[in-house]
């Protein structure tokens, strides 16, 4: 950990970012604090943070990370660092499937971490995939053809394997479109690839008609590889156990490889780190947790690392967990606050109550990865709060520091600070603890069974 905090600091050093800690006056009072919002804290933190894009797994979003970190701990939070490792993958170059003697065209896709291969041999229809589907033997040899549906695209391919298949077909059971992924790279696979509900059912058609239907499946150039990334988690507990809650407030260090993401990224950790300072010596009667995450345009890796890292008792006592993100643009309109269930959970409501508006309608253009999603996959009450237009400059090189406005920024660290105080104040009662179950059905199955 010592060698960690050397790079921080080498990181920090290198990138230009001088910590510049502002006095905090303990005598302001809690009604003027709300206007109390530094622009010139607020301008410094773009400067820092967006001057450079800040792919995932790079120097650059470690370096923007361990400035909110050291922010933080300057404030007097206790800080800590979170590295975790995730795999990513790049997309075959060549992916076909072709049988023999027959003019279908076939369009396959790929399944994200399946490896490269070429295979030739005849087609075996395999049920779903299971263990059972497998214990005939027939499949050893050959392609195996399995539906989508039972169990994870992963444990089809690894039963397959294991099973003796040379290849794995796996045709989708409903009209929608899908994004199949094995999630990371298998111990035990073969190459795979995937065909809609038409062409399955096409290809059905023909292993029920024919005694033999052979084939030949192709997958080169793809590639995996393990990076690592890194959350940043500051805390403050109130004295004397208080409560026994805790409310999080969440954005990301990273951006995408072509944008320095000043909107998307840095404008909600400006927000988060003003926020914090504002909130460093109040009284409270409530843990607070900020969370800087790492690898959310990677496909949410910090929030679920993050996530996963918490007992079971953590996430009961998380009572509001916000997600700031795209709040900054010159051209936003007003604040809104949505949730992936579409209702007015506590975050919500003490949102709107500090000046957001509630938005189902926004919930359609929030596309790309959200920490909020994540948190309401885990049953924790979230919001994400945001800005239309909501996909404006989103993973776009004009995505600059220049095109932010200050008032913007300002207006959202001030409602942000009258939703968490509502919660923190020792002046307020508790809230009682409500758990929402996540409802929609969760994108990471979607995307796995």
């Amino acid at each position: 950990m010592r060698s960690v905090r050397y790079f921080a600091i080498s990181a920090l050093l290198a990138w230009g970012m001088t910590l510049l800690p502002v006095p905090f006056t303990s005598a302001v009072s809690a009604k003027a604090l709300p206007e109390w919002i530094d622009e010139d804290n607020l301008s410094r933190h773009m400067e820092h943070l967006a001057r450079l894009p800040r792919p995932p797994a790079t120097e650059t979003e470690f370096a923007a990370g361990a400035y909110v970190e050291e922010t933080l701990r300057s404030y007097g939070y206790q800080t800590s660092l979170q590295p975790f490792y995730y795999y990513a993958y790049r997309k075959p170059s060549t992916l076909t499937f072709q049988v023999e003697g027959s003019t279908q065209s076939w369009n396959p896709s790929g399944l994200a971490f399946g490896p490269n291969g070429v295979a030739t041999a005849p087609i075996v229809d395999s049920g779903q995939g299971t263990a059972t589907d497998f214990e005939n033997g027939k499949a050893r040899g050959n392609i195996a053809f399995v539906k989508r549906g039972s169990i994870t695209f992963a444990e089809k391919v690894r039963q397959a394997a294991a099973a003796g298949a040379v290849a794995v077909i796996i045709w989708n059971d409903r009209e929608s479109e899908w994004k199949g992924t094995l999630v990371e790279p298998l111990d035990m696979s073969v190459p795979v690839i995937a065909l809609s509900k038409e062409q399955g059912l096409l290809l059905q058609k023909q292993l029920q008609a024919n005694q033999q239907v052979k084939a030949t499946v192709k997958v080169e150039g793809s590639y995996s590889s393990k990076e690592t990334s890194s959350n940043f988690v500051a805390t403050r507990k109130p004295a004397g156990g208080g409560t026994g809650q805790i409310v999080m407030v969440t954005a990301h260090h990273d951006s995408t490889p072509s944008s320095p993401g000043a909107n998307y990224g840095a404008a909600g950790l400006a927000v988060m780190l003003e926020l914090a300072r504002t909130l460093a010596e109040r009284p409270i009667d409530t843990e607070i947790r900020f969370v800087s995450f790492g690898a959310v345009s990677a496909g949410e890796k910090g929030p679920r690392a993050y996530v996963s890292s918490l007992t079971k008792e953590e996430k009961e006592k998380i009572i509001a967990a916000y997600s700031l993100d795209g709040v900054g643009s010159q051209d936003a309109k007003e604040l809104l606050v949505t949730t992936v269930q579409r209702t007015k959970n506590l975050p919500v409501q003490l949102a709107e109550k500090a000046g957001a508006r509630f938005s189902t309608a926004v919930e359609d253009q929030v596309s790309g990865f959200r920490e909020d999603r994540v948190f309401a996959q885990a049953d924790i009450p979230s919001a994400i709060i945001t800005r239309p237009p909501v996909n404006h400059l989103r993973n776009n090189p004009d995505d600059t520091a220049e095109k932010i406005s200050l008032e913007q920024l300002t207006k959202t660290a001030q409602m942000m600070f009258a939703a968490v105080t509502q919660i923190t104040d020792s002046s307020t009662s508790a809230y009682p603890i409500v758990k929402e179950r996540y409802t929609v059905q969760r994108a990471v199955e979607e995307e796995e069974i």
